[in-house]
């Protein structure tokens, strides 16, 4: 219901900030699943699923609507639970799987240094730019 009042207000009341109408709604919809998932003792994966598709349709949501507060909160609810899949996954791959993958993403980010330090100036300002 939070989200719902929140997106009417972001569209009756144009100096409204999406921190302000959306920010609370989406607190209550990601954060308790979120602590479940990662202080919970072996959630469900169906939870972990349903929480990072919510999380990945708010970030796009927000993305197209230039609503600062769903991209931040959805992105950081995806990087947080990418992390806890991870560390879960940590003991079924080999040891030399992720050294592998650290060295690519390394090379990949280094031949692309300049070109990535742009795009984080773009990314600040458009994030800075988003109500």
């Amino acid at each position: 219901m939070a989200l719902g009042a929140g997106a009417v207000g972001l569209r009756t009341r144009p100096g409204l900030n999406s921190w302000l109408a959306l920010g609370p709604g989406l607190a209550a919809l990601l954060l308790p699943s979120l602590t479940v998932v990662l202080f919970g003792t072996d959630p469900d994966p169906w939870r972990r699923l349903l929480l990072g598709v919510v999380a990945l349709a708010a970030t796009l949501l927000g993305a197209v609507r230039r609503w600062q507060a769903p991209v931040l909160l959805g992105a950081g609810t995806l990087a947080l639970l990418a992390l806890y899949e991870l560390v879960r996954s940590w003991d079924l791959l080999p040891r030399w799987a992720f050294l592998a993958a650290a060295g690519l993403a390394l090379i990949g980010l280094a031949t692309t240094y300049e070109r990535r330090r742009r795009d984080l100036v773009r990314l600040r300002s458009a994030v800075g730019r988003m109500s």
